[in-house]
């Protein structure tokens, strides 16, 4: 829906922040169900406009949810916290918007699709709601919640930039593998001393 409307009938409306922290907590839930459950309802009619602080509140809820339970199983089985799970929770809390913008340029520039860098950003966020069970410690689990995470991405992206599902999943699996690279390449630079 490009003019920003509301969703249709039956899907939830997306987390807001507003003053009542029922409201949110049900808008929260209702949105984490829809993107998890319902992704091809939900997708193609979420709202393309409408503001950042909406989708981005819905990220740190799953991403915070996910880090302090990680952090609480870290310290109870090794009694200590690395500095590096601390750095990796701050970059965190900037990776939406640097990975909307890569996904945004690839599929306007590369590819030519239509699209804002908003729409895209609320589809890396809203995809996000797989953070709510990747923290379970154990390894199939967690590699299929990544994969879910790229194809609730790669769906989602691929409504709101008008492109096909195959090529949606190229873009956000190349856009991963350049930002698994550069991380590496900092954190080399950064922890070589």
């Amino acid at each position: 829906m490009e003019d920003g409307a509301s969703f249709n009938s039956g899907m939830p409306e997306p987390v807001q922040p507003e003053p009542s922290g029922a409201g949110l907590l049900r808008g929260f839930l209702g949105t984490a169900k829809a993107v998890l459950l319902s992704p091809r309802k939900f997708f193609p009619s979420m709202p393309v406009e409408g503001g950042l602080l909406g989708p981005y509140v819905f990220f740190l809820f799953c991403t915070g949810f996910s880090f302090l339970v990680s952090l609480c199983l870290t310290v109870a089985m090794s009694g200590s916290v690395s500095p590096w799970h601390l750095l990796v929770m701050f970059a965190a809390l900037w990776m939406p918007f640097f990975s909307a913008a890569i996904l945004n340029l690839l599929f306007t520039k590369l590819l030519r699709t239509g699209g804002a860098y908003e729409a895209t950003f609320r589809v890396v966020c809203y995809a996000s709601a797989v953070n709510l069970f990747a923290w379970i410690p154990v390894l199939p689990l967690i590699l299929l919640f990544q994969f879910y995470e790229i194809y609730l991405s790669a769906l989602g992206l691929s409504f709101v930039h008008r492109t096909g599902l195959g090529q949606a999943l190229l873009v956000v699996i190349g856009t991963l593998l350049t930002v698994s690279v550069i991380i590496t390449m900092v954190a080399r630079v950064l922890f070589a001393f």
